[in-house]
């Protein structure tokens, strides 16, 4: 099992559960969460976030957010 996992948390704009991608490498997770930094995304979502969860600690840390 991989030490950390990845997660970018997408919070919506019209109140529906928020939406979660996961991934185990970080480049990846990365990559897919800068498509999202585009003008299109505030018309969906007031913010976009990416995490990094450590299996060991058990912590949660912010890498990134997009606000809108």
């Amino acid at each position: 099992m991989e030490r950390y996992t990845y997660e970018i948390t997408f919070t919506r704009l019209d109140g529906q559960p928020d939406e979660t991608q996961q991934y185990t490498d970080e480049g990846f997770a990365r990559e897919c969460f800068r498509l999202f930094d585009e003008p299109d995304s505030a018309e969906l979502y007031s913010r976009i976030r990416l995490t990094r969860h450590d299996w060991e600690t058990g912590t949660d840390e912010v890498l990134e957010t997009l606000e809108f």
